[in-house]
């Protein structure tokens, strides 16, 4: 779940390489969408407090987003919990109720009262190619097979969103970035959908806490990115946590 600069400068490169606004135009690369820490954190502790559950429990779901006005990518956020399925480790059913939705973009984190699971705009408008070189015969639009592009990733809150932030010292003034990234087709491809999705955090000087110095201590996040993974690309209800 940790991912070193590289490996993020990859998965962004590989995006711009495989996800186009038109056919195969490469001039859309989609972007990296930051908004305060503590814009996402105070959204997240009010809902704990308000609904009277734990921190261990809450999960976000990031719904994928395009902007036809702006030609711009953003997310739409469910905050909600999960409760792990008897008889797993690594299976969680996710609660729809209670939940809270935001819209995230270059705008900052605003309330919102759509709270659909998917977006039509962005599954036609966008085209992907997994092929090295794209063209008419193979490049698809995500509308024509949604069932093999993944609409949302989900990412727990405490092990790894805020950990993400402990991690990295727990500074002031710092920011969180959603990046879009594809690592499907790579050699290190572990991912089996191609959209997912890299945070990272910048410092109060806004520089990328990224680097490449692989930590033996616990944590884990330190200097890194965190990436769950779109392991469960429909409309599932679940967050599978990576083995």
């Amino acid at each position: 779940m940790a991912v070193t600069l590289d490996q993020y400068e990859l998965g962004r490169s590989n995006f711009q390489a495989c996800y186009f606004l038109s056919s195969c135009n490469t001039e859309f690369g989609g972007q990296e969408i930051g908004i305060p820490w503590s814009s996402l954190s105070d959204a997240v502790n009010d809902f704990i407090t308000d609904n009277s559950v734990a921190a261990s429990s809450v999960a976000l779901r990031l719904v994928y987003c395009f902007d036809g006005s702006s030609q711009a990518l953003y997310l739409r956020m469910q905050i909600l919990t999960m409760t792990l399925q008897t008889g797993s480790s690594t299976i969680y059913d996710l609660n729809q109720s209670p939940s809270v939705w935001y819209q995230i973009s270059s705008d900052g984190l605003a309330t919102t009262t759509d709270t659909s699971l998917s977006n039509s705009a962005y599954l036609n408008k966008f085209f992907y190619c997994p092929a090295v070189t794209c063209s008419s015969e193979t490049v698809q639009q995500l509308s024509a097979d949604a069932s093999i592009y993944a609409q949302y990733a989900v990412f727990p809150w405490e092990a790894e969103v805020q950990k993400l932030y402990v991690d990295n010292g727990s500074g002031t003034d710092m920011t969180i970035v959603f990046a879009a990234c594809s690592f499907a087709g790579l050699a290190t491809d572990a991912v089996l959908y191609p959209h997912t999705l890299v945070l990272y955090l910048k410092n109060s000087s806004g520089d990328k806490m990224l680097d490449n110095i692989q930590s033996k201590s616990s944590n884990s996040f330190s200097m890194k990115g965190a990436d769950m993974a779109s392991i469960c690309p429909l409309c599932c209800n679940l967050y599978i946590s990576p083995m």
